[in-house]
């Protein structure tokens, strides 16, 4: 139990620290989380991700039950990226697509039961399902993030 309430910490306050510079260097706004899912890129989507999981991380760090279930509920069912990034993504990764949707399916799994932990304020569930969360997200950014951002990346001239 203290190696999570470490690793829980330590996952806390890196997001909350970096929260103010990676807002101020990629954009991370209301705006970019408020367009439709159809003119999504895949940065965009990831951008409010984690502009929701640090507002997830600072409402559990203040026992605030009521904005860790909203924010846990929108990770759940975040915006997804246009079709056409889908379509780029899933024939790049080829076989590597079932570790790429486990990993998403992990994230989704844990941030629902975080709302539903936080529904009945259990803030030790809350900790134990948002270490499962952070740990698919680092997962798939581990196996995925290079070989998807050089998918994406625009054609050099």
């Amino acid at each position: 139990m203290l190696t999570n309430n470490a690793t829980l910490l330590v996952t806390s306050l890196f997001l909350l620290v970096t929260s103010n510079f990676v807002s101020a260097n990629v954009g991370a706004s209301h705006e970019t989380v408020q367009k439709t899912a159809a003119d999504m890129s895949l940065k965009q989507v990831m951008q409010g991700l984690l502009l929701d999981t640090q507002q997830l991380t600072e409402a559990m760090l203040t026992e605030d039950f009521k904005v860790i279930a909203v924010k846990a509920s929108k990770i759940a069912n975040h915006p997804k990226p246009s079709m056409n990034i889908r379509k780029k993504v899933m024939k790049a990764l080829a076989a590597d697509m079932l570790k790429f949707k486990e990993n998403d399916i992990a994230v989704h799994t844990a941030a629902v039961e975080i709302a539903n932990s936080a529904k009945q304020k259990n803030i030790t569930d809350v900790g134990e399902n948002f270490t499962k969360m952070i740990g698919g997200c680092v997962s798939c950014h581990r196996l995925f993030k290079n070989k998807v951002s050089a998918i994406l990346a625009p054609a050099k001239s």
